[in-house]
């Protein structure tokens, strides 16, 4: 009995770190489409499929925990960081799309910057995931996360900013203001992700 209730417990780590991958994965797709444009919606249905398998992992995952009687941490704990995670996903894959059905056709260098961000932020909550069963070492990649967002939050302000200078059309505004949000708001629920994590290592020291 010992043995199973240990293998399920690490039945959430696994899918846990299943998911984050699948995470940086969509990331770096996007940041590789923004640096070629035309290849955006063969990279975007890739995206798709990622987030497809995103949804299919929280659902088992959901399922796993109405099955297990013992969990390594709380269950809303389980359950808020699958869904942050695939919230950051939807994400993802929400910004591709709108540069393919708005017909941006240049990607801005600010957008470029904050998907760059978008891309470490990722990799820091995979970093993050990896030491959660141990929780050694977590925190410093929660106080990264915090930092880039603040990144995020400067670039974002700085190139709405710049819409409004009066430089750019009505509808480029429009198109490229959608983007600079969702790119901070994905950014943003990075930070939540991350202070899910720290909330669960502080419970569970």
């Amino acid at each position: 009995m010992p043995i199973s209730l240990l293998r399920r417990e690490r039945r959430f780590y696994e899918l846990f770190d299943r998911e984050v991958s699948n995470l940086v994965a969509a990331s770096r797709l996007l940041r590789a489409a923004f640096d070629d444009i035309d290849a955006l919606p063969r990279q975007h249905r890739e995206i798709k499929d990622l987030e497809h398998a995103g949804d299919e992992l929280t659902h088992e995952l959901v399922q796993t925990l109405h099955r297990t009687f013992v969990t390594p941490f709380d269950r809303e704990d389980i359950y808020a960081l699958s869904s942050g995670l695939d919230d950051v996903l939807d994400y993802i894959d929400e910004i591709a799309e709108t540069i393919v059905l708005y017909g941006i056709k240049e990607i801005s260098p600010a957008a470029k910057s904050m998907a760059t961000l978008l891309v470490e932020a990722v990799a820091q909550l995979q970093a993050a995931i990896s030491k959660l069963e141990s929780k050694a070492g977590v925190g410093e990649h929660g106080i990264e996360v915090h930092r880039i967002e603040n990144l995020g939050d400067t670039e974002s302000r700085r190139a709405i900013g710049d819409l409004f200078s009066g430089n750019h059309d009505p509808l480029t505004v429009i198109k490229l203001k959608d983007l600079y949000t969702l790119l901070e708001d994905s950014l943003d629920r990075c930070e939540d992700v991350a202070n899910v994590i720290e909330g669960i290592t502080i419970k569970n020291a």
